[in-house]
C-alpha cells in the first residue's frame, strides 16, 4: 500500500493505492460520499483489499469541499495523477453517494474512463438533501441562509451554492449519454437517505452495458451487506474485464 498527495485545484489531495500484483491491471478510483473519508468506515479499505487482485485501487480525500463543482475537479486531478503513473493502463471511476454524483460527471466528460461504478447514488441530488438536512434545514439553505452544522468529523459550513450548484448538472442527461461502457449500480432498498426510486431511476436511464443490484433492507451506508456489494463488483469487475 503507498500514499501519496498531489496538488489538487483547491488543495492537497490525500491519496493511497492498493496495488495489484500485475503491474498493467486496471486502476478502480474510489471517490467518497458527503462528509465521507477515504477509509469509508474501514468498508472502502475492505473494498480495496479484496479487489488487490483485479485491479489497483486509488482511495483519495476530498480536501474539504463540499461544492460538488469542486469536487468533480478534484476527481479529474486524482484521474490526471494516476495516469502518469500508469500510462498505459485502463481506469474504471466508483462514486459512493454524492461521490458517485461527482464520479459520473466525470466519467462522461472523459470518455477514456473505460467503466463506472455507482454506490447508493442519488438521481435528484436536491431531493436527497432535503431528506438529508430536513425540511426546516434545507428550506433555511434554499433561502439563502448559510448552515453550521457539527457531525462525527466536526463543524461545517454549507453556503448556499452548495444547492445552486447542483443545478449546474443533468444527471439523468449524462446516464441517458451513457451509451457503450459497463456501468454497475448498488443501492438498499431501504436507503434512508436516497430513496431506492432515485437508483430504479438512474438504472432506467442509463444506456449500455448495465446492470443494478438492490440490496434488501438496510440504510445508507450499507450496514450488515458491505461485504455482499463487494463481492458483487468483484464479480462485474472479473465480467467486464473479459470482455
Amino acid at each position: 500500500m503507498v500514499d501519496f498527495a498531489l496538488n489538487g485545484p483547491f488543495g492537497e489531495i490525500e491519496c493511497v493505492v492498493n496495488g495489484c500484483s500485475d503491474k498493467s491491471a486496471p486502476i478502480l478510483i474510489i471517490a467518497h460520499g458527503f462528509r465521507g473519508s477515504r477509509e469509508g468506515g474501514g468498508r472502502a479499505a475492505y473494498l480495496a483489499e479484496r479487489l488487490e487482485n483485479l485491479c489497483h485501487v486509488v482511495r483519495f480525500n476530498f480536501n474539504g469541499s463540499q461544492l460538488l463543482s469542486r469536487q468533480v475537479a478534484e476527481i479529474k486531478a486524482v484521474v490526471r495523477k494516476v495516469r502518469k503513473m500508469y500510462p498505459e493502463n485502463k481506469i474504471f471511476l466508483m462514486g459512493r453517494s454524492m461521490g458517485g454524483a461527482a464520479a459520473l460527471i466525470a466519467a462522461a466528460q472523459d470518455k477514456k474512463i473505460v467503466g463506472l461504478i455507482l454506490w447508493a447514488t442519488p438521481n435528484n441530488l436536491r431531493q436527497t438533501f432535503r431528506t438529508a438536512l430536513g425540511e426546516e434545514q434545507y428550506d433555511l439553505l434554499d433561502s439563502g441562509i448559510s448552515l453550521q452544522l457539527v457531525d462525527g468529523r466536526g463543524k461545517i459550513t454549507l453556503n448556499p451554492e452548495f444547492l445552486t450548484d447542483t443545478d449546474k448538472y443533468d444527471l439523468n442527461a449524462l446516464l441517458a449519454e451513457w451509451k457503450e461502457r459497463p456501468i454497475l449500480f448498488l443501492h438498499r432498498e431501504s436507503d434512508d437517505t436516497v430513496n431506492v426510486e432515485q437508483a430504479r431511476k438512474n438504472f432506467a436511464m442509463a444506456g449500455g452495458d448495465k446492470e443494478i443490484y438492490l440490496f434488501p433492507g438496510g440504510d445508507h451506508t450499507f450496514t450488515e451487506c458491505d461485504a455482499e456489494a463487494v463481492e458483487r463488483i468483484a464479480v462485474w469487475l472479473e465480467r467486464v474485464l473479459s470482455l
